[in-house]
């Protein structure tokens, strides 16, 4: 079976890792999966992360979990089809560089994406939404919340910034319960209603 998965984060990345029985496609509008990443390097539940990856520590730079996940996923025969615009459907996905077809389209793009308005009325496997809200980030050296290998460490926050000497800051929408957990767990639900 062809499965087309329209978004490469992590949602799309761990429903591509489950589905490797399969012919699996990723579009995504980035020029490199991972980065930019604005989103927390954290995960309650470390065994969500393929073992094959080495991950020992709940705390990591996202971006590149991303990354090292879009490595396995390609190692494993996925297609990436990196810098394409999804622009409509009309017998499979119409994008930047042509036409996708597939048997099953799977929408992993999340409530941010201006992409989900031209697939409203396309037939795909879609992840119940989530009400989403701001949330600001950091990372420093003094920072104890999230401590990473490096010594850095990373901490969010909805208001009132904490005072810190910031190595990064950054900002986004994300659900009220933080951390890479729910993005990978969408996908495997997306991945199951599949197989």
């Amino acid at each position: 079976m062809k499965i087309i998965i329209a978004g490469g984060g992590l949602t799309g990345l761990s429903a591509a890792l489950d589905l490797m029985e399969h012919e699996v496609i990723i579009i995504d509008m980035k020029q490199e999966l991972g980065t930019p990443c604005n989103s927390p390097g954290w995960i309650e539940n470390l065994s969500l992360i393929p073992s094959k990856l080495g991950y020992e520590s709940n705390c990591f730079r996202r971006g590149w979990l991303e990354k090292n996940m879009a490595i396995m996923a390609t190692k494993q025969g996925v297609e990436m089809k990196l810098k394409t615009k999804i622009i409509g459907f009309e017998d499979g996905l119409i994008t930047s560089s042509g036409k996708v077809s597939g048997d099953i389209y799977i929408d992993a793009l999340g409530e941010k994406s201006v992409t989900n308005l031209v697939l409203t009325n396309i037939k795909m496997l879609r992840p119940p939404s989530r009400k989403l809200i701001q949330w600001y980030g950091g990372i420093s050296i003094g920072s104890q919340k999230w401590t990473r290998k490096d010594g850095t460490g990373e901490i969010w926050w909805t208001e009132n910034e904490p005072i810190e000497n910031w190595l990064e800051l950054m900002q986004g929408k994300h659900p009220k319960k933080l951390g890479a957990d729910a993005a990978i767990i969408r996908g495997k639900e997306l991945a199951s209603q599949v197989k």
